[in-house]
């Protein structure tokens, strides 16, 4: 009977108002789904929670590609519906951007059991080529957080393509000239010091909508940074690389300038290439790293930012527009075990505000327009817990009532 619907929307309302926005053994009555490779939303058989297995059909089965567009089966699709947003913002004039998939499998702190690194690149390697497509960017420098991470990425590729791994030639460096407009870009020495004073003081603030430079009457000329010769992987949309290579950080106050003595090395733009794109960026050094880059890429270049977990969010991310994000959302009947009741997706593409789509009847997702409330999500941020739940059960009443 239908009404079993509104104990699963009660059962959806506490788990979300828990926190759980990727639910796993702490909260039984709901799940959220991960894409990874061959079109299985990253739910690859599990000994360990069965249910997961079932819920790529009831997602897909549910999804309107005429109002939700592209459904993200696997990463090239998930590029390519993530694409058409970034495109959109970028053609007004936004280059500071973020792509949030709530997805287990690229969701860096969920794991190694589920986060899957490949496919994460994989989707940043696929969205470079439709950007590229699009006539949007020459080329991008994609960027993981360490080289411990750009190997794993590298060996699982070249042994899925069949290809050798490429080394680095450690003997070589090049010069990046071309400061891209910036104007006094920051170099080592006292334009380290100055940073790292213009970074300390706004550490904790929140942002104000401006970005870190360097003084204006800073008479300094932009010196060469050198970086070694990098692994290339055979892509001619992108090239991968890591924001600080194999730099061993302390965890004391050293780990500042290491930080940005490595982000100097390593993250720079070289030849034709006019965009990064920085993969799950989360911890402290992840933070310094990313300043670092704003500060000498954020006015000029474009930044997509994929799948950040960056708490607090850097005061240079204050020009930043999240343009896609998607939470799927599925409470489990009470009624039959293992049998799924209403299904949810929260979701952004920009430049239309936050929707709720929900799934009552297994008839398909419908958007959720029942609350006069307005979506309590920002330009970098999903909606709440609370506001979720709310809008699902304000969608459900609607329904009762045309019974």
């Amino acid at each position: 009977p239908r009404s079993h619907f509104s104990k699963n929307v009660a059962s959806l309302r506490v788990s979300v108002e828990i926190g759980a926005n990727y639910p796993q053994n702490s909260s039984p009555t709901l799940l959220s789904s991960s894409p990874n490779d061959d079109d299985n939303w990253g739910l690859e058989d599990s000994d360990e929670d069965p249910r997961l297995q079932a819920m790529r059909s009831m997602l897909e089965s549910s999804w309107d590609g005429e109002v939700m567009g592209t459904v993200p089966t696997n990463p090239e699709k998930g590029a390519e519906a993530a694409s058409e947003c970034v495109a959109d913002a970028m053609r007004q004039n936004k280059n500071v951007l973020m792509v949030d998939l709530r997805l287990p499998t690229y969701d860096i702190t969920e794991g190694s059991e589920l986060y899957d690194s490949t496919a994460a690149y994989d989707f940043c390697s696929f969205l470079s080529d439709k950007l590229r497509e699009k006539n949007l960017i020459r080329k991008s420098l994609i960027l993981v957080r360490n080289e411990k991470e750009r190997a794993e990425i590298d060996l699982a590729i070249s042994e899925r393509d069949g290809k050798t791994t490429i080394r680095a030639d450690k003997g070589d460096a090049v010069e990046e000239t071309d400061d891209f407009g910036f104007g006094g870009e920051l170099g080592e020495g006292g334009e380290v010091d100055d940073f790292r004073k213009q970074l300390m003081t706004s550490w904790d603030s929140a942002g104000d909508g401006t970005t870190t430079t360097t003084d204006e009457g800073s008479k300094s000329s932009t010196p060469p940074v050198s970086a070694k010769k990098l692994p290339q992987i055979d892509n001619s949309s992108h090239r991968l690389w890591s924001m600080i290579g194999n730099e061993e950080l302390s965890t004391g106050p050293d780990m500042f300038d290491q930080v940005i003595a490595a982000v100097d090395q390593h993250s720079i733009l070289q030849g034709e290439e006019d965009a990064l794109i920085i993969l799950s960026p989360y911890d402290t050094a992840d933070i310094i790293a990313l300043r670092r880059i704003m500060a000498r890429y954020g006015q000029t270049r474009t930044i997509v930012i994929v799948n950040s977990r960056m708490e607090p969010m850097p005061r240079e991310l204050a020009p930043a527009v999240l343009v896609y994000g998607i939470l799927p959302l599925i409470a489990m009947s009470r009624q039959k075990e293992g049998e799924a009741g209403l299904k949810a997706l929260v979701m952004k593409r920009f430049p239309a505000d936050w929707a709720v789509y929900v799934d009552v009847y297994g008839d398909g997702f419908v958007e959720a327009t029942g609350s006069s409330l307005g979506s309590d999500g920002t330009d970098k941020d999903f909606p709440s817990p609370a506001w979720i739940a709310q809008r699902v059960q304000a969608h459900v009443e609607g329904l009762s009532k045309k019974q």
